[in-house]
């Protein structure tokens, strides 16, 4: 895993939200602050 590096723009990748839709990071470039929750399932 390459190190994090601050101060640099991250690489673009792309998630499915709850409604299966999917979801870029790059969607959301010149917002402000952007926060990711990962949540880890529990069965």
């Amino acid at each position: 895993m390459p190190r994090v590096v601050l101060n640099t723009t991250a690489p673009d990748f792309s998630l499915t939200d709850f409604d299966d839709r999917k979801v870029r990071l790059s969607d959301f470039r010149g917002s402000t602050n952007v926060l990711l929750v990962f949540n880890r399932g529990f069965i």
